[in-house]
């Protein structure tokens, strides 16, 4: 435990990584605002929680038609500078879309148009910030700091996720929109500070061949180990498990527990908290069991987790309990995707050339969220047939299917000895 502490100390000496540290914990901060923000405008204004679901998918599907394409682009060009240009793009974005929301100009399709411009903004976000981190960290500490960055983050969106109902209901959904717009230009400006090794930054940047080419070195990359096409496929499962869930929480917390945008915070600080937790174990969950074990003991809790969410709001009437049971469900829930998501993110991150970070972590990103529009839609149909708290307790029976469907078909998840990373410990 001493070293690790030691090794964190010795991270965040590194004046570079604290700026980039303290750009991602500004820019996620503007971000958990706006979410809950967002989540509770679509539903008010709408009055409809199929268009809760619709605009869920629709915030993913730029990331799985836009990022294969924008992870070749980006791998062509200076990170920083595109990280910065996003950052800079969306503050603008979100300022065109304060005037339309004050102006009384904001719909369902206005607010569907408003979401897929900035998913696609952040589909060349995604890339160039995922390829900068080893820019400035060395490979030994990529770990360390991947798992940092992760409970930091965390950390501040607990803490506004727990403020922006405070905001919404004290102040108003326009001053959440506004911080977020500052939190955008803010870490803008922390990024045009840091400096990285400019032969790092070049080696990253020049990519050989057409812009196909380079898609299709991305992809091959990828094909070429077949423990991460399983890990792609068990990132789909698990995506398709929880559309329901969150895409569906401002009518979770009407319709199934009864209560107002408050509780909304509630279960957006929970699953902050879960997210601290999950992505802390990571490192300890590793050593003590093996991918398989993490992939069965997690999908088991996380799915007595959901099944939780759709009961809790018909046993309990007091509303301070309402309140502590929606928490623990979402806090656990939440603690056990991040670990069996955390494991295979940061090992990917880990193992890959950093000349294809960009390409690789695009398509895998693209190819594991490819179904989550297509469940919205699907939610969203079911929604007008079927009340929410059915919809979510048939998520959490479809978990179970899985964890038995996966203990038949046994798939490989370790990595062989040879490989960068040994065997895992059974």
């Amino acid at each position: 435990m001493a070293d690790k502490k030691t090794d964190y100390r010795k991270l965040l000496s590194k004046t570079d990584y604290r700026r980039l540290l303290i750009s991602t914990a500004v820019n996620r901060f503007g971000d958990s605002l706006d979410a809950v923000a967002f989540a509770w405008l679509v539903y008010k204004i709408t009055q409809n929680g199929a268009w809760s679901a619709i605009v869920f998918g629709l915030n993913i599907l730029p990331n799985v038609i836009v990022s294969p394409f924008a992870g070749a682009v980006v791998e062509r060009l200076n990170k920083k500078n595109v990280i910065v240009f996003t950052h800079i793009l969306r503050a603008m974005l979100l300022t065109s879309f304060l005037a339309m929301f004050v102006s009384g100009h904001v719909n369902g399709w206005v607010m569907a148009a408003f979401t897929i411009a900035v998913s696609t903004i952040e589909s060349f976000n995604m890339p160039a910030s995922t390829s900068f981190i080893p820019m400035i960290v060395k490979n030994e500490d990529l770990t360390k700091a991947m798992s940092l960055n992760s409970m930091v983050s965390g950390a501040v969106t607990m803490l506004g996720t727990g403020l922006a109902g405070i905001i919404i209901a004290k102040v108003s959904l326009s001053f959440v929109m506004i911080i977020d717009i500052i939190t955008f230009i803010i870490s803008a400006i922390i990024v045009l500070s840091i400096r990285c090794n400019k032969s790092e930054q070049k080696n990253a940047s020049v990519s050989n061949g057409s812009y196909l080419v380079s898609l299709k070195e991305g992809i091959r990359y990828l094909r070429n180990e077949p423990v991460m096409i399983n890990y792609i496929l068990l990132a789909v499962i698990l995506n398709i498990i929880l559309v329901p869930i969150n895409s569906l929480q401002a009518p979770i917390v009407s319709e199934c527990f009864k209560m107002d945008s408050s509780l909304l915070s509630v279960i957006g600080m929970a699953g902050s908290t879960g997210a601290i937790l999950g992505a802390s174990l990571i490192p300890v969950v590793s050593r003590k069991l093996s991918a398989k074990k993490i992939v069965i003991y997690l999908s088991t809790i996380l799915g007595s987790g959901i099944i939780a969410v759709s009961i809790a709001g018909k046993i309990f009437e007091a509303e301070i309990l309402k309140y502590l049971s929606a928490a623990l469900c979402f806090l656990v829930m939440t603690c056990s995707a991040t670990l069996m998501s955390g494991v295979a993110n940061i090992r990917f991150i880990s193992i890959v050339d950093k000349r294809f970070i960009a390409r690789s972590s695009a398509v895998f990103v693209a190819a594991s969220t490819a179904a989550i529009p297509l469940t919205s839609m699907i939610v969203g149909l079911l929604k007008k047939y079927l009340e929410t708290d059915e919809i979510i307790m048939m998520c959490g029976i479809l978990m179970m299917i899985f964890v038995l469907i996966f203990i038949i078909l046994n798939p490989a998840l370790d990595i062989k000895k040879g490989n960068i990373y040994e065997a895992e410990t059974a």
